[in-house]
């Protein structure tokens, strides 16, 4: 008896120094958010590291009216070029610059904690989720590319959140497992995420490990805001950006960028880059009977674990009152043909994602119109050509002055 007594005062110096550690963590987070607000337009054409596995860019930038945050994978990132959004619009031409925040191989499920960190900076914000269908309609390689793409801060943020429900992280957890890479050397995340999936006795722990997991979520964002403001006072970086407004002639701009990609797509009939044809050239040489792959291909799209994911993604979206544009790249119809696969048959890809946004009510974009163009795309993951940059870059501009609904 005596014993607990006296235990009772260090109790509660424990519990007073972790919420004056909290508030000394808040205080600093406040002031450094003012300074990555400033110069949130100087660091969004950046693309830097820190802006994909931190958080702290994002969220300045989704507190500026003129960027708009588009999230995406490879279809973003792997052809550098004058026609991608990030370069069309970085001086700002009809009101709005990008922020991309996209990383080769990022999957759904990352894309989803990155956007569960965010938490309230979403509500009623537009951004653009970009997909590929090459993630649900090629083979399952998710769990290198997870490890590769795998922030802890974002998984703590998501796994931590107060503004998400139980029965969605639940499910986060459920993925998360299946990557036990990412968790060897975090013995709490693990067991954390053990308990939520295991019991009802389990999911009544979580809730006694949340203090201590939302207080190391904390502690990540302060390392986070530290970064970014010693970016900015060790860097050459200057708040204010240039905004040269014009009218964009999107049919002359097309006219261009068709040209310069033929230019680059000289050596087969498929629309493939040159520097990549020899990947594919094979279709010609030892061609494959029309529809002959199209049952597995069926059968691949139907029950690829990426719609999971993508599940979960919408889910925060819509949990978090984003407004969110789904934007889907085009199959590469030719090619797919040539590997015998069905027009027919790749339209199972498009039904599909219809289906799974449909009781999110988002506008959905699949740009299946270009999949018979075979200047759109530069090879079979669906990776956009500088011609399909375009059509992509209109997309957006509409986006963002409320032109799709």
């Amino acid at each position: 008896m005596n014993k607990s007594v006296k235990s009772t005062p260090h109790l509660n110096a424990a519990v007073a120094s972790s919420i004056l550690l909290a508030i000394g963590l808040a205080g600093l987070g406040i002031r450094a958010q003012a300074l990555e607000r400033r110069y949130a337009n100087a660091l969004a054409p950046l693309n830097l590291p820190l802006t994909y596995y931190g958080i702290a860019i994002q969220r300045a930038a989704t507190q500026k009216p003129d960027l708009l945050p588009i999230y995406g994978s490879s279809e973003l990132t792997l052809l550098d070029n004058t026609y991608e959004a990030s370069d069309l619009f970085r001086t700002y031409p009809t009101g709005f610059a990008v922020l991309e925040v996209a990383n080769l191989g990022a999957s759904s499920i990352t894309l989803a904690q990155d956007l569960a960190a965010l938490g309230p900076e979403l509500r009623g914000r537009k951004i653009v989720i970009s997909i590929s269908p090459s993630d649900f309609t090629t083979g399952n390689f998710a769990a290198p590319s997870y490890k590769g793409n795998y922030s802890r801060l974002h998984a703590y943020a998501m796994i931590f959140s107060p503004y998400l429900s139980m029965e969605l992280k639940t499910a986060a957890a459920q993925s998360m497992l299946l990557h036990p890479g990412t968790l060897t050397n975090d013995p709490f995340l693990q067991f954390t995420l053990d308990q939520m999936t295991s019991s009802r006795l389990g999911r009544a722990l979580y809730y006694v490990l949340w203090p201590l997991g939302e207080l190391q979520t904390e502690i990540m964002y302060v390392q986070d805001h530290a970064a970014v403001v010693s970016l900015i006072a060790e860097g050459d970086i200057q708040p204010h950006v240039r905004h040269i407004p014009r009218v964009i002639d999107w049919t002359s701009l097309h006219t261009l960028a068709l040209e310069k990609q033929k230019k680059r797509t000289t050596n087969n009939p498929l629309g493939i880059e040159d520097s990549k044809w020899w990947v594919y050239s094979h279709v010609l040489t030892n061609p494959i009977h029309p529809g002959s792959s199209d049952k597995r291909f069926i059968w691949r799209v139907g029950s690829h674990p990426e719609w999971t994911d993508l599940q979960i993604l919408l889910d925060v979206l819509h949990e978090l009152g984003a407004q969110p544009l789904l934007l889907s790249r085009p199959l590469n119809v030719h090619l797919w043909e040539a590997l015998g696969v069905s027009a027919q048959a790749q339209n199972t890809y498009y039904t599909k994602l219809q289906k799974i946004a449909a009781p999110y009510h988002i506008p959905v974009v699949d740009m299946r119109q270009y999949g018979t163009d075979i200047y759109f795309s530069i090879d079979l993951g669906s990776h956009t050509s500088r011609e399909g940059w375009v059509y992509v870059d209109q997309i957006l501009d509409d986006f963002y002055h409320g032109q799709i609904p």
